[in-house]
């Protein structure tokens, strides 16, 4: 990626640590309070026997937690379309899927392993048997396998991975007519994938059609991406925009099961898509921001490691007789003490090697001798 590529997506990085602080928010303010006790079951834990009430301005933040975020997870998800076709562009899909396997399964395996322990830990306090076999943890290592082994999802948020993963991988075999696309194209293909995501929400129910519509907003990001490389104009990126909007709100509105969750949801999908376009009309105007920066950096590891961790954190806390403020507080804290310990010991030499390796591979490839 040139100089000018990485100025020009200044503003996704900016945007990757907002989406990561606005997903933080949503479940640490908002998710434990309003689905407790379904969060304690999750955890294999009895319910807290007294959840003090939010008071303001955490119970108006709690009541839109939903929205504040799928806007975060929105926002991921485009910034994923436009930065993956970079990656894509320079190196063999072989390389390209091994390099996102690094980048990938490190982190999230060291940060699941992290949750578990938290959850071991709990279930310690709690006096209760320890109710996640060996095997089922084992299942979630692989990511996109624990749906195929039929093993309930234990962490709450892989959901997001998996996407990322078949992402991944349909890049890799479709990628480079993908990124070619003209406005027909994205158009005719958003289609398709909202007219298969409608049967997946009416067959398969909503968590699955969730996860098929969302490829709608990688599209839209992979639409960014030939919008800087302009292969598409601003008008045309502006057309596509709204027929992928139009698209998910027809899924979620008029397809999906009618529920207000639903709708906090879906507004959170617009709201990211809105605040994207704007930033990226202003990206020239846009510059680093040191503390955004550094939440985009640590962003993958705080998202993995944040949510069941942190709310074991908070049960002990609430049931200890500390207040939201302070539950909220120390599992911030907490969480983000983790994400550092895997951003600096993990991830950190994972793309040190990823990098390495592509420099070596630059270099084989460029000594090789031509016929």
């Amino acid at each position: 990626m040139t100089t000018e590529q990485v100025e020009r997506i200044v503003f996704a990085n900016i945007l990757r640590g907002v989406a990561a602080i606005a997903v933080l928010i949503s479940h640490y303010i908002g998710i434990f309070w309003v689905m407790n006790p379904a969060i304690s079951s999750m955890m294999g834990v009895p319910e807290l026997s007294h959840l003090p009430a939010l008071g303001f301005p955490l119970s108006l933040i709690s009541e839109y937690c939903i929205v504040l975020g799928q806007f975060g997870v929105g926002v991921f998800f485009i910034i994923s379309g436009l930065v993956i076709p970079f990656s894509l562009k320079n190196e063999s899909k072989l390389g390209f899927l091994h390099r996102r396997a690094i980048r990938i399964y490190p982190v999230y395996i060291v940060g699941f392993s992290i949750v578990m322990l938290s959850l071991y830990a709990l279930s310690f306090y709690a006096i209760t048997p320890f109710n996640f076999a060996i095997g089922d943890m084992l299942a979630h290592l692989g990511v996109i396998t624990r749906g195929p082994l039929n093993v309930n999802r234990i962490d709450g948020i892989s959901w997001t991975l998996e996407v990322e993963i078949y992402f991944y991988l349909i890049m890799c075999v479709l990628g480079e007519r993908i990124i070619n696309f003209d406005v027909k194209k994205y158009i005719i293909t958003a289609s398709v994938v909202a007219c298969f995501s409608a049967v997946i929400f009416k067959t398969q129910g909503y968590l699955i059609g969730v996860q098929t519509a969302s490829s709608l907003l990688f599209l839209l990001g992979t639409a960014y991406y030939s919008t800087i490389k302009k292969k598409i104009s601003i008008k045309n990126l502006l057309i596509i925009q709204s027929v992928i909007t139009a698209l998910l709100l027809l899924l979620w509105l008029g397809v999906a099961e009618s529920a207000s969750y639903i709708i906090h949801w879906i507004v959170g999908y617009i709201l990211g898509i809105a605040v994207f376009y704007i930033c990226f009309l202003f990206r020239n105007k846009i510059k680093e921001n040191a503390l955004l920066s550094h939440f985009s950096a640590i962003s993958y590891p705080l998202y993995v490691v944040h949510t069941l961790f942190g709310y074991a954190i908070m049960y002990v806390l609430v049931d200890s007789g500390s207040g939201p403020y302070t539950a909220v507080a120390v599992a911030t804290l907490c969480a983000y003490m983790a994400a550092l310990f895997i951003h600096f010991f993990v991830e950190r030499p994972s793309m040190a090697w990823i990098k390495q390796s592509r420099m070596s591979t630059s270099i084989t490839h460029n000594t090789l001798p031509r016929s």
